[in-house]
């Protein structure tokens, strides 16, 4: 009798519990992140406005575009900021001990002729606790 079974992706949760540890490395790496986009919105000013001034005598048209484009830049890298500082006060205003989504990824489960397919495809988690596997659910 031919296999009656096939292995298909599905997303996998994981949660990741709430410790001082975690907290601290996730602030960490935010605010390490922070300080390069910081970084990057001052190189894009600094290099952006010495190539505008090199080009806006020849191409006006050119440098007015490259105006625009550092302007969008610096926007997009502000927001990335903004968003990442925003995740530190969540993620400060956190209690210990509290379940929340960290990331989702991609794993595959074999599903087979009578399965209940929803409950294969959506309800599988992973949940951590200081890097280490506590839990999984529905595998």
């Amino acid at each position: 009798m031919a296999d009656t079974s096939v292995e298909i992706k599905r997303p996998v949760v994981v949660k990741v519990i709430m410790t001082d540890e975690f907290r601290k490395q996730i602030v960490s790496e935010a605010r390490e992140t922070i300080s390069r986009l910081d970084e990057n919105i001052i190189a894009i000013e600094g290099q952006g406005n010495d190539a505008i001034k090199n080009i806006e005598s020849q191409d006006p048209q050119q440098a007015l575009e490259m105006k625009r484009q550092m302007e969008e830049d610096k926007c997009r890298l502000a927001q990335m900021k903004a968003e990442l500082e925003w995740k530190i006060k969540e993620v400060e205003n956190v209690d210990n001990g509290a379940e929340l989504p960290y990331r989702i990824l991609e794993g595959s489960v074999r599903i087979s002729v009578g399965d209940d397919v929803l409950e294969k495809l959506t309800k599988t988690e992973v949940v951590i606790k200081d890097w280490k596997v506590v839990e999984i659910r529905n595998p």
